[in-house]
């Protein structure tokens, strides 16, 4: 905020979005340097000067960090969807998340053990495979029980897996007994992590009359359970 002189440059913010945090840590260093001005030895006529910019520097800070807030609570959104209620694809419900370009996406759910479960991981594996920024997907689930589940999760993961790596994705599956929370993360190269709390995990859709129906392939026909999603971005 000052040149070599020991002059005040008077930086111009722009406020979009993304900016903020930047704007408000320079008016901050700002304010600082104003302060140590004001104690060194200096004529009336410079301390008022100082004193006028700490003034402007402050109300500008305010400012930022104002809007700063509002970002963070427009970045926050909340889903509600009614039982029967139908248009909601994956790919409509984690549009956003996936406009920033996740490198990174990490799936948590405790049940994918039954045949609709683990379609609807198949299905949603194919949403984000579709954008090219993706290049590791992670799954956390439960165990499924000794028996044919276990044999037919275990040939999910190891098929699903294949299938991703010919799309240069890696897939890694973690296990654990006591897994509860039903959410999905994302993060792209720029540190930008997108959380969807998901209410009944990826088990959101009603089962279908029949595979012959719609909405057997394509999930903006299916009809879904009463449930909440929360995106969050930070």
């Amino acid at each position: 905020l000052f040149d070599v002189k020991g002059r005040f440059l008077i930086h111009r913010i722009k406020k979009e979005e993304g900016k903020f945090d930047e704007a408000f840590s320079l008016y901050q260093q700002g304010l600082e340097k104003l302060m140590e001005k004001l104690k060194q030895p200096t004529s009336s006529e410079k301390k008022d000067h100082y004193k006028n910019l700490l003034n402007t520097y402050m109300s500008r800070a305010e400012i930022i960090k104002k809007k700063k807030r509002k970002v963070n609570v427009a970045q926050v959104q909340e889903i509600r969807i009614g039982n029967d209620d139908t248009g909601w694809s994956f790919a409509k419900l984690f549009s956003k998340p996936l406009a920033d370009s996740p490198t990174h996406i990490r799936i948590q759910d405790p049940y994918l053990h039954a045949r609709h479960q683990l379609a609807n991981l198949v299905s949603v594996c194919e949403v984000f495979a579709q954008n090219r920024s993706v290049s590791h997907i992670r799954i956390i689930t439960r165990p499924a029980p000794p028996g044919d589940q276990k044999t037919q999760q275990q040939k999910c993961m190891r098929d699903l897996g294949d299938s991703l790596t010919e799309r240069q994705i890696t897939l890694v599956t973690n296990y654990s007994e006591t897994l509860h929370d039903r959410e999905i993360r994302f993060k792209n190269d720029n540190n930008v992590v997108w959380v969807a709390i998901l209410g009944r995990g990826l088990d959101m859709y009603k089962k279908l009359p029949s595979w012959f129906c719609l909405g057997a392939t394509d999930y903006t026909f299916r009809k879904c359970h009463e449930v909440t999603v929360t995106l969050t971005r930070g």
